[in-house]
């Protein structure tokens, strides 16, 4: 794939904040790199019809926030612990290339069922699930997110704008193959969920 900036247009998320136990990311993090203190991180499943460089893209992936890095407004940074990115391989193959992101090909998508908001992204090694339920009051919303890049510390930037209706958690499901970050990681807590409705975004370096 051709190297960054991308832009994704007309995208839809669903989240999950969350902590992870101390345990399950262990020997996960690059060496030099630090979880922050409370573990906190999260899950991404996103879907974005239209763009430049990479759409269609979907992906579905498990971070954790990490020491040092923070944005301009102070959010942590990020490092993707594992995760599908599709649904052309292209797309994972950018996000290994350029970001050293160790995700796969596979594919995303939600659906809503009664009271419930799904996301579910994977291949036929795993998946990851989320279950949230949205509430009616949406605000725009817009900052930028800084990702961390395991082979040389750099820094994939993420400028996002778009509607966000927070959301309560209900569930999270991970698996992925023996061995791997997704099949050892374990949710503690559940912080809070929501959706982000009509959103762009760029991924930049």
């Amino acid at each position: 794939a051709a190297p960054p900036p991308y832009l994704m247009t007309e995208a839809n998320t669903v989240t999950i904040a969350l902590t992870w136990t101390a345990d399950s990311l262990e020997g996960l993090l690059p060496e030099g790199m630090e979880a922050v203190e409370d573990r906190s991180g999260g899950i991404n499943i996103y879907d974005a019809d239209e763009g430049f460089g990479l759409s269609p893209y979907s992906a579905a992936y498990a971070y954790v926030n990490v020491a040092g890095h923070d944005s301009d407004a102070g959010i942590p940074a990020r490092f993707i612990l594992g995760g599908w990115y599709g649904p052309d391989p292209k797309v994972a193959d950018a996000m290994n290339t350029h970001f050293a992101a160790g995700v796969s090909t596979g594919d995303s998508s939600q659906s809503e069922e009664g009271e419930e908001w799904t996301g579910t992204g994977g291949d036929d090694t795993g998946a990851i699930t989320l279950v949230v339920k949205p509430g009616d009051d949406c605000i725009a919303s817009a900052a930028t997110l800084n990702y961390v890049n395991a082979r040389d510390d750099s820094l994939m930037q993420i400028p996002f704008e778009g509607d966000f209706c927070p959301a309560e958690p209900v569930s999270v499901d991970i698996s992925g193959p023996d061995g791997s970050a997704l099949a050892q990681l374990e949710v503690d807590a559940m912080l809070g969920g929501g959706r982000l409705r009509n959103g762009a975004f760029a991924f930049t370096k």
